[in-house]
């Protein structure tokens, strides 16, 4: 059988015959070949991986094309971006063993961080605004042509595109959809399965959807764009925030405790606010922070009982970390980075929350990164392998490169 003729469910059932992964598609899509990844990559989420050549410094040299290591010299002129996706594409158990060249981030000295965020994890100014109209073109179908029961009283991005966070090649959106004829949680919550049939019949047939799930709070989709596609959750909600104080909200929720949930869409606009309204340069942090993760558990793939840190989690610590060392409009990535990285090493004493939307928080735990939309939500808990991200943390702050040379990287980010 050629890997094509494979369905999805079943690469999900053998992970070991389909060691490549995407960490953007959920349901994940799992592939036999690095090739077929980066195919996938490519036709979906507009990424294009290079064929790539690495050389460490114990003289061998790991290749795209052959799995074997060969003797090779380390060129001084070697891109410190020809690592990246490396251990993506080598298959071969030894690399596993090698955990301080696991991440790509870990080859690039202090002096190339700046680059490397500017030029691979900064989105494209055209392929932003590209990505930018084909959700403002689902927003304004959803708009004007939703019926009766579904018209949107307004329709708000939310999550990284909405927050300005999202990384280069990587432009999944949440839609908020705040409906007109529900004024209550409770009403809301009974009439889901309905609102979401009805959402999947329209976006389906006359939106140019392709409908590829439901959650219990949002039908997902995916739209096409120039040659790949984007995915999008659509959130049905109720705009609690014009209609009612934030105390009335949070006493509501506190009486409603197994439903409170159904609530967190009604509060977005405040986790955008909150996250939107941070500097360039504190965004650029988040987006380094996101492809550390993605490129630093790899070794973690088949374990699909662990849920690393939210996108949402890794912004409220940065964001918490940033204030903390007094807001600097401007300050060394290098320092931030190792800050951040270091407040995951202590994560058994991390205590995070802020005061902009509620003055105390409903959290009885030891330790709590709080949702500022929330005073019922530690975003921790999203999290359930801490250990394996600690040591992850302390790893890398120990062997990349970035962080070996006698520079204080103390508090202070300046």
């Amino acid at each position: 059988m050629t890997n094509g003729r494979y369905s999805f469910e079943y690469r999900r059932q053998h992970p070991e015959l389909f060691p490549f992964y995407c960490k953007s598609c959920v349901p994940q899509r799992r592939f036999r070949l690095s090739p077929h990844k980066a195919q996938h990559d490519k036709d979906k989420h507009g990424i294009s991986i290079p064929t790539i050549s690495h050389s460490y410094s114990q003289g061998t040299t790991y290749s795209a094309l052959t799995l074997h290591p060969t003797p090779m010299s380390v060129s001084a002129t070697s891109s410190p971006l020809s690592v990246l996706y490396a251990r993506e594409l080598l298959t071969q158990p030894p690399l596993r063993s090698v955990s301080a060249i696991s991440n790509p981030l870990s080859a690039l000295s202090a002096r190339e961080l700046n680059t490397f965020v500017q030029t691979e994890l900064e989105p494209d100014t055209e392929y932003n605004k590209s990505c930018n109209a084909v959700v403002d073109r689902l927003c304004q179908f959803m708009q004007n042509n939703f019926p009766d029961q579904l018209r949107p009283s307004e329709v708000r991005k939310a999550g990284s595109l909405g927050k300005g966070t999202a990384v280069k090649g990587k432009s999944d959106a949440d839609l908020v959809v705040f409906l007109a004829n529900f004024q209550t949680v409770s009403e809301l919550r009974v009439n889901l399965p309905n609102i979401f049939a009805r959402m999947k019949l329209y976006l389906g047939t006359y939106g140019g959807c392709v409908i590829t799930g439901t959650t219990p709070h949002a039908v997902q989709v995916s739209v096409h764009c120039h040659g790949h596609s984007h995915d999008a959750d659509i959130l049905p909600s109720v705009d609690l925030l014009k209609t009612k104080s934030l105390h009335e909200i949070y006493k509501e929720m506190d009486s409603e405790r197994r439903f409170r949930h159904f609530y967190s869409a009604a509060l977005a606009p405040l986790q955008i606010d909150f996250v939107s309204q941070v500097p360039p340069k504190v965004k650029n942090l988040i987006r380094l922070m996101k492809f550390w993760k993605k490129t630093g558990f790899e070794d973690c793939a088949t374990e699909h009982d662990q849920r690393l840190p939210s996108s949402f989690l890794l912004e409220l610590i940065v964001i918490n970390e940033w204030k903390r060392t007094g807001s600097p409009e401007d300050f060394d990535l290098r320092k931030g980075f190792y800050q951040v990285l270091t407040s995951m090493t202590h994560y058994r004493t991390m205590r995070l929350a802020s005061t902009r939307n509620y003055t105390s928080h409903y959290c009885h735990d030891d330790n709590f990164v709080m949702d500022p939309a929330n005073p019922f939500n530690n975003v921790m808990n999203v999290c359930n392998c801490w250990e394996t991200v600690a040591e992850k943390a302390s790893w890398f702050l120990r062997t990349a490169d970035l962080f070996t040379d006698s520079l204080d990287l103390g508090f202070s980010w300046v």
